[in-house]
């Protein structure tokens, strides 16, 4: 990672339950509003947002690997900081995960951040399996799963897409011609399975 210049490296890209942090994506926008010259340059929060608000997706904390330089930089340090004192930490559950993926958005630009696609990893019920990689599990799609925390008959609102396909963006959000969520799901789909980039 060092000789990549990368600064963050995650496995999975999940989604979690909106009722752990309700306030956090609030709180997010306090502190960006306050401390914009923090922010870097290039920094994309998109993929974490719908309509403005916070899709709940995040790196899946279990397993990452990160610049100890940039967990000790100021700007991270800042966020850190302010969290603490909102009280979130002690009166939600500003957990590692969350904080972890709003504060690389919001200061480590993306060619920065690795994905780690071929090393497999399990953890409960959560797992990435690379598809070529002989690791002993089932090879998994790129997307598997990204909701097991939040399950689909959940009435939490959904992504429009799987996490994962967010943060990589462009030909992993086409869908297939003439396919629909709508659809999918009236079929007993989960209305994530129409993207023309099967990964």
């Amino acid at each position: 990672m060092r000789d990549n210049n990368l600064k963050y490296g995650f496995n999975m890209n999940i989604l979690d339950d909106a009722r752990s942090f309700p306030s956090l994506w609030e709180r997010t926008q306090t502190f960006m509003t306050a401390h914009p010259t923090l922010l870097h340059p290039a920094a994309d929060l998109s993929w974490l947002l719908d309509n403005g608000t916070y899709n709940n997706c995040q790196f899946f904390s279990n397993f990452e690997i990160g610049s100890l330089a940039f967990f000790r930089s100021a700007a991270h340090n800042a966020y850190f900081a302010y969290l603490d004192q909102t009280g979130g930490f002690y009166y939600e559950r500003f957990g590692d995960a969350p904080v972890h993926t709003l504060s690389v958005a919001m200061f480590v630009p993306k060619e920065q951040q690795w994905w780690f696609r071929d090393v497999g990893y399990r953890h409960d019920i959560c797992e990435q399996c690379p598809r070529k990689g002989g690791c002993e599990c089932v090879d998994t799609k790129v997307d598997e799963g990204f909701y097991r925390l939040v399950p689909r008959e959940s009435r939490q609102r959904k992504p429009r897409d799987t996490c994962i396909r967010m943060w990589l963006g462009g030909e992993w959000l086409r869908k297939k011609e003439g396919w629909t969520a709508e659809v999918e799901r009236a079929w007993g789909g989960d209305g994530y399975g129409g993207y023309s980039l099967a990964g």
